[in-house]
């Protein structure tokens, strides 16, 4: 019979067997029987295929394998089996072989040498083309599977073929890369920004990624900062006036020293520059941004539901990744308008390193006498006449940032900040018979400084050290007397003094491993120390001061799994050991991204978040609210407990994005202080809220323009044992509509752009006894016109900006103060939100 060599047959069909031998041994086994016997294999280096034959002749046996294979090996056997199982695997143990049982028939063949699976590493960094800048969180799609690079631009990507990869790489403003890789090596790949300085650059035939990517995963917002800068105001605000445009991100009442996301409360978000925790300057016009655009580069904003490798708040977090210098070349940019001064220069110190400074300064008290009026609240038939204060104000901060990369291209940099404002004003007038005399003053310092050191391993594996500082130091003080006019009897005579300082000080270490290319696995893990003091006094006298420290440990494990190009998933655990509690923290944490199609997207995440440092609030009794850190000692101050759970849906197709987002925030362990003076009653209380809402965003790009218009849906409630209710009330962040948009033209050198924010405004709780009164609706509208021009090397932007162009009166609730009026009411001071303002700037870069 003529049968290929290796052939699994049965053996009566194995080759050079006879095939009257093969009858006869086939009638054989017919009438043997194996039940209850014992086989005795007896061979001493004979071949297999003998030794098999044998077996099934005395045991019947059905054996099937390949004849001329088995020849080629020599057993030795001298003992008993009791079953044929037994017997086999003896004789097959040390031979490449195997068998299977079909059946009744034993099936023996060469075992399957699986071939060597090996795995090849793609791995490289992305940089500014021009100033040589590395590019944080670039997306990169590489045979149809998205990952993103580190915060130092570095990617590692593993594969099972040593053959050229298709890659293609996006981040926000610059031009999308396609192009070829081969595994193996180390890539440095450079990405054309649209806009260089103040220059303009086309690349015809190429895609560019815009203004911002909503809808990539859940919660996350990515912001492209150079868009920024054509928005209206005076180019000295552009990072708070973009952030405020986003959907989740709170814009009417103007709150540009606390960023509200999603509902939350003061000091449940954290915003980052750097490495370094902006605890928060007051910037109490919103003409000023908390981080110098000029050393802004990359925005990532996360509104709930982010991954294990953030930690301590139960709020939003933006992350502002800073620039780093130009190695090319030395550049100067400065930037005038009717209210600061701002200024950067980058000079190259090495090939490979440079470094940077940037100033601003506040030239003009941008306050008018009509920006402060107090308003009596009492009675409905009480009267109501303002009274002018001129309050001063000055900002002033700056960065120092030296960074640069090794031979090897691992990366590192020293970034130094510090932030100060002052606000003051005084009233001396009377009203109703009269004399009222109050002084106030505030002054905030932010301190912070960042040690970071990137380093890429042989094979591709990264890890990032850093070791930060950040600090804030508040103080205020009031005095307010007010005395009767016609008895010369003092009403109110106060004097008070807070003073809250938060020191905190980190080491941080993240690493990110491709073990497959389905699994992307990033660990890391921290030091933290923090220090605290408060201090209060009246008329000199110490009533409170407290100083506490704490440390803590904490790690955290997560992995993106990409079984297809369809799914990815990211689980991932934090755990958080504080050592003055003692106690274990888990939490547990998912996202998931499911694609259906090229243009449709599903995000999910849902997580477990604690925050050790807390922000309370305290509370007189009339309605005034005064916010300081303190440590969670979980006794007096708890620990905060957060869970998020987001959901969203998102199309994006031809330069049209329509995206959808759901979201549920539960927070427990809210800290508020009663401090009623008046009463003599002071107590301290732990509440809990809840958040709920939508976020709707539509965006069109049309050629070299673009609109975008978002709506925000949501209700904060919060709940403490003292409502007299009994039940949740709306918080005094909550509001419950917000609509935003924005349109942006481009006729360079012209271009024009226009925003709106219309919200339905905030609860107002005029007392510690009061229920809630009607809510103040927030509209603003602005616009500018902008022109650019280059002569050589030098480069102009010169912008007219208007503010509130319906010249609509708003409240700006940040700054609401209430003092004593009569025995049925109080008197309202509040700052007026931005009116009417022409702003005028120029910008010059050589």
């Amino acid at each position: 019979m003529n049968r290929l060599p290796g052939k699994h047959i049965p053996f009566f069909q194995t080759r050079r067997i006879n095939p009257a031998w093969a009858l006869s041994l086939c009638f054989l086994l017919s009438y043997l029987t194996l039940s209850g016997q014992n086989m005795v294999i007896e061979a001493d280096q004979k071949p297999l295929n003998l030794v098999l034959i044998q077996l099934a002749k005395a045991y019947e046996v059905q054996l099937s394998f390949d004849d001329e294979l088995l020849s080629r090996y020599q057993v030795t056997a001298n003992q008993s089996f009791g079953s044929p199982e037994e017997a086999i695997s003896y004789l097959l143990k040390d031979l490449p072989l195997d068998y299977q049982k079909s059946g009744e028939v034993f099936v023996i063949f060469k075992k399957q040498t699986l071939p060597e699976v090996r795995t090849y590493r793609l791995f490289g960094q992305l940089l500014d083309a021009h100033s040589g800048e590395a590019l944080p969180y670039t997306h990169l799609l590489i045979q149809n599977k998205g990952i993103v690079s580190d915060f130092t631009g570095k990617f590692s990507y593993l594969t099972h073929t040593d053959t050229p990869l298709e890659v293609s790489a996006s981040y926000l403003g610059y031009y999308i890369l396609d192009t070829i890789l081969s595994p193996g090596e180390r890539h440095i790949l450079t990405l054309k920004p649209s806009i260089i300085g103040l220059r303009e650059v086309v690349i015809e035939g190429s895609m560019i990624e815009r203004s911002g990517q909503a809808g990539e995963e859940a919660g996350m917002i990515r912001l492209n900062h150079k868009v920024a800068h054509r928005l209206p105001g005076n180019g000295d605000n552009s990072v708070f006036n973009f952030l405020r445009l986003q959907p989740g991100i709170l814009a009417a009442g103007e709150q540009s020293s606390e960023m509200i996301i999603w509902g939350s409360y003061s000091g449940h978000s954290q915003l980052i520059f750097d490495g370094i925790t902006i605890f928060g300057l007051k910037n109490f016009n919103d003409n000023i941004s908390f981080v110098n655009p000029y050393m802004a580069k990359d925005i990532k904003v996360m509104k709930g539901g982010y991954g294990a490798e953030y930690g301590d708040r139960v709020g939003g977090i933006v992350e502002i990744s800073g620039v780093s210098g130009s190695t090319q070349k030395p550049s100067i940019n400065l930037n005038i308008n009717n209210m600061t001064v701002n200024g950067m220069a980058s000079v190259p110190l090495t090939r490979k390193s440079s470094l940077t400074f940037a100033y601003r300064h506040t030239y003009y008290n941008f306050y008018d006498a009509g920006d402060f009026s107090i308003i009596g609240r009492g009675r409905p038939t009480s009267s109501q006449t303002d009274i002018s204060v001129y309050p001063d104000y000055l900002f002033r901060d700056f960065n120092l940032k030296y960074g640069g990369s090794t031979r090897s291209g691992d990366m590192y940099h020293i970034s130094i900040y510090e932030g100060k404002d002052n606000f003051s004003y005084s009233i001396d007038q009377e009203r109703n018979r009269t004399q009222i005399s109050q002084d106030t003053d505030e002054n905030n310092r932010q301190r912070g400084a960042a040690l970071f050191f990137g380093k890429s391993w042989r094979g591709g594996n990264i890890s990032n050290f850093s070791l930060s500082y950040s600090g804030l130091e508040r103080e205020q003080s009031e005095a307010l007397e007010m005395i009767r006019g016609i008895s010369g009897s003092i009403v109110t005579n106060e004097e008070l003094f807070y003073r809250n300082q938060i020191q905190e000080a980190a080491f941080t270490n993240k690493n990110h491993f491709s073990l497959t290319p389905s699994h992307k696995l990033e660990t890391g893990w921290s030091y933290i120390y923090d220090k605290l003091a408060m201090r209060e006094d009246s008329f000199e006298v110490n009533i409170r001061d407290s100083r506490q420290e704490a440390h803590r440990l904490n790690f955290y494990i997560q992995d993106r799994i990409t079984p297809n190009e369809v799914l990815s998933v990211t689980p991932g655990i934090r755990i958080d050991y504080p050592m003055n509690l003692k106690r274990v923290f888990i939490q547990p944490r998912i996202k998931a991204t499911l694609s259906l199609g090229d243009h449709i997207r599903l995000n999910g995440a849902w997580g477990i978040y604690k925050q050790f440092i807390s922000e309370t609030s305290m509370i007189d009794d009339l309605g005034n609210y005064r916010y300081f850190w303190a440590l969670c000692d979980n006794e007096e101050v708890p620990v905060l407990h957060a869970q998020h759970l987001v959901g969203g849906i998102s199309y994006r197709r031809e330069g049209f994005t329509i995206g959808l987002e759901t979201f549920y925030k539960t927070t427990e362990g809210i800290t508020r202080y009663i401090n009623m003076w008046r009463e003599g009653f002071e107590a301290v209380f732990q509440g809990q809220a809840k958040v709920y809402g939508m976020d709707l965003l539509v965006k069109k790009y049309f050629g070299a323009h673009e609109a975008w218009a978002s709506y925000s849906l949501s209700k904060t409630e919060e709940y403490f044992p003292y409502f007299p209710s009994e039940a949740y009330e709306e918080a005094p962040q909550d509001q419950r509509h917000e609509i935003k948009g924005a349109l942006l033209i481009n006729l360079k050198p012209f271009f024009l752009s226009a925003n709106y924010v219309y919200g339905s405004g905030f609860p107002d709780r005029p007392s510690f006894f009061h229920e809630e009164t009607d809510r103040y609706p927030y509209s603003r509208l602005d616009a500018a016109f902008i022109y650019r021009h280059s002569v050589k090397s030098y480069h102009f932007e010169a912008g007219i900006s208007i503010l509130n162009i319906l010249n609509t009166e708003n409240i700006k609730q940040s700054n609401l103060i209430r003092i004593p009026g009569t025995q049925t009411g109080s008197i309202s001071i509040h700052a007026e939100a931005v009116p009417f303002t022409p702003t005028l700037y120029l910008n010059i870069s050589f």
